[in-house]
């Protein structure tokens, strides 16, 4: 069995070697090899190979993380055949650089990390949040698991605004509150800090996984039976399918390749403060500059719900922020070009999606100013500097000079941008083909009316879908034949404003209350515009 990884962050006096030497003494580490690799010694020393009754255990120093390279990992692997590897990372060093290193092609089959653990302690938490936020966040955004050290030093109020800043940065960790180390060994020894392993299928991405391999054998099986013609079985709705998947996946691509493109180059060579810069303080010109400014800085997905908060705390007017957030998506030249190329000769869908999105961005920024809302931001540590989900785009790459870090950063951008857009088209491509080839006519034909319920479909289709702005219209192109165009305006103008991705950033950056008030006004509005307006324009 090739050896786990166990990384341990957090600053100087937090209690990583404490939690470490708690750790080796578990139940869980009992009879095992361990090799523990410090990077920052703590007032606490580790555990002397003698001392250890469970099993051997090695300790080694490095002066700094940089020693850590993929050779010096195959080599402690080499001398002592370890079964788990515990690093104690430096507090100041970033941990997607030892994750890089860990991550190596040469280690490929040789080790695994098992668990990221971030130490925070209850009584310093604030001041390090305060003065590093920068490098505490980034670790916290890697760990799979946060133990809150001392928590009985401080109050339950202060311990609860720990846990809410903590979920903010990172949702998917498990927070866990210690007081004594007794404590922390109960917590160990309990097996609360690890993941339990539930056979084949024990986490969602598992299942996705398992989907696709399916989906892929059959696709592979349907394509011999084809080619051979072993099995006479009527293919033809399969291989309608074939054809108007792999068609909207071939025309779309291009297009999210460009926009991410796009927005990689902003998000690196354009400052927030470039943005902040150009809206005015007054309500009436902050209008007519948010939605200008889509056009000329259309800021990548990833990163506008972010991007938003930050203009509001920097003092950009509520409803100019929103108008902006829905604008930007709308105006985008990718976006129109897109909508241009998948809807041909069919200049009106081009200038009706325009119109109509800019009309229901200015008209929930309009019912913000009637019906203004005060502190709508969520706790402002919730709105991280290093929003972009990228990781590439911050610490470490901001601060560097010259183009090669620069270019460095735009690739990585790009390419987790390109995956992370790029499922969400091949799932929405893949469900409207679905509907296309394989539900009854008779059944979409009772949907797409020129009624309500066919506008709800598509509005709906659209928040579900959460396909990219740059090609939901070749989704979009795929309904023209069950529903008419006056309903399918409403997937082409909400899609962009508002999905299950936008909704979830939203939630981490600004308070529910505000988040409700949000998506009624945008839902009502969009709704009353485009089931009034829609068919007059039409």
């Amino acid at each position: 069995m090739k050896p786990q990884i166990d990384i341990v962050t957090g600053f100087l006096g937090s209690g990583k070697t404490t939690f470490i030497n708690q750790l080796i003494k578990s139940k869980r580490m009992s009879g095992q090899r361990i090799v523990v690799v410090q990077c920052e010694s703590g007032e606490e020393k580790a555990i002397s190979p003698p001392s250890s009754k469970n099993g051997d255990v090695y300790i080694k120093r490095v002066d700094s993380e940089r020693s850590i390279t993929p050779l010096y990992i195959s080599e402690i692997i080499k001398k002592h055949l370890p079964h788990r590897i515990i690093i104690e990372h430096n507090g100041m060093s970033r941990v997607g650089d030892l994750l890089s290193v860990l991550g190596h092609y040469s280690l490929m089959g040789t080790c695994s990390v098992d668990m990221i653990f971030h130490m925070a302690h209850a009584s310093t938490f604030d001041v390090f949040m305060s003065n590093m936020g920068n490098i505490l966040e980034e670790q916290i955004v890697n760990s799979q698991a946060i133990i809150i050290n001392n928590a009985d030093n401080a109050s339950k109020y202060k311990i609860n605004k720990i846990i809410s800043t903590l979920s903010s940065i990172n949702s998917s960790a498990r927070v866990i509150t210690v007081s004594f180390k007794d404590d922390l060994s109960k917590a160990i020894d309990s097996g609360s800090l690890y993941p339990q392993k539930t056979g084949l299928i024990s986490k969602p991405s598992d299942v996705l996984f398992l989907l696709f391999a399916v989906f892929s054998v059959s696709y592979f099986l349907y394509t011999v039976f084809i080619a051979t013609g072993l099995f006479k079985l009527d293919f033809s709705r399969l291989q309608l399918f074939n054809t108007v998947f792999i068609s909207i996946l071939i025309q779309a691509f291009p297009f999210i390749l460009v926009g991410v493109l796009i927005s990689s180059i902003l998000q690196v060579f354009v400052s927030e403060e470039t943005i902040i810069r150009m809206f005015p303080r007054n309500n009436a010109v902050a209008f007519g500059t948010a939605v200008i400014s889509g056009i000329f800085f259309p800021v990548c997905d990833c990163a506008i719900v972010p991007v938003v908060g930050r203009l509001v705390k920097k003092g950009v007017p509520l409803p100019a922020a929103m108008t902006f957030m829905l604008a930007a998506p709308i105006v985008n030249p990718i976006v129109i070009a897109s909508t241009f190329y998948a809807f041909p000769g069919q200049v009106k869908v081009v200038l009706l999606r325009t119109f109509l999105g800019i009309a229901i961005a200015v008209a929930v920024g309009i019912v913000f100013l009637i019906f203004p809302h005060n502190s709508p931001l969520a706790d402002d540590r919730s709105i991280r500097r290093d929003a972009c989900a990228c990781g590439f785009c911050d610490n470490g790459y901001a601060g560097k000079k010259g183009f090669m870090p620069k270019l460095e950063a735009i690739c990585m951008h790009a390419a987790s941008e390109f995956f992370e857009v790029g499922k969400f088209l091949v799932i929405g491509a893949f469900i409207s083909t679905v509907m296309l080839t394989f539900v009854p006519k008779e059944v979409l034909s009772g949907l797409g009316g020129e009624n309500a319920a066919s506008l709800l479909v598509m509005m709906a289709a659209a928040f579900i879908f959460s396909v990219c702005s740059t090609s939901d219209a070749f989704i979009a192109r795929t309904f023209t034949g069950q529903f008419p165009l006056s309903s399918i305006m409403g997937f082409l103008v909400l899609g962009p404003m508002f999905d299950i991705k936008n909704l979830l950033m939203l939630l981490g950056s600004f308070k529910k209350s505000f988040v409700i008030r949000l998506v009624l006004a945008i839902a009502v509005v969009s709704f009353a515009v485009l089931y009034l307006l829609t068919p007059i324009l039409l």
